[in-house]
């Protein structure tokens, strides 16, 4: 079945194609196996100048993959930039709440508040003089409304 010369030292056929036809004459489902694998591998192409399908898909999923990329960029420095705004926003609103005495976690509206239990509505703790002072000045703008309206 085999020729000696075609033997590798370890008395196997030393080319894989011969090989895989030996196995193929021997055993009909590893015949319609190969015939599958063929049909797959497809007849290649000598013709470089002509781009094969494989190049053309190699491209646009390239640029696909270039698009995604910079769709990510975009949305992780807007991601950033809404993830700094609300910090700032939190420091105000503490700082707010601590002038007007109120909770600076949940404004006195969440009932498992750790800080307040809901209790922390504006004016239910004594505000920070210093606090109200910054951010409304000296005079406290209630005093101002107040005597507005004698």
């Amino acid at each position: 079945m085999f020729e000696a010369a075609a033997l590798s030292p370890g008395g196997m056929p030393s080319d894989p194609a011969q090989l895989m036809q030996e196995l193929a004459a021997g055993d009909p489902r590893m015949a319609m196996l190969m015939q599958l694998m063929q049909a797959q591998r497809g007849e290649p192409s000598n013709d470089d100048s002509v781009p094969d399908d494989r190049d053309n898909l190699i491209a646009e999923l390239s640029e696909r993959l270039d698009a995604s990329e910079a769709r990510l960029t975009k949305m992780t420095r807007i991601a950033r930039q809404l993830h700094e705004a609300g910090r700032v926003a939190s420091v105000r609103l503490s700082r707010l709440a601590a002038a007007l005495g109120a909770c600076g976690i949940c404004w006195g509206e969440d009932s498992s508040c750790l800080g307040c239990r809901g209790r922390g509505r504006p004016g239910m703790m004594r505000p920070d003089p210093e606090m109200r002072a910054e951010l409304f000045g000296t005079q406290s703008p209630v005093r101002d409304a107040s005597k507005h309206c004698h």
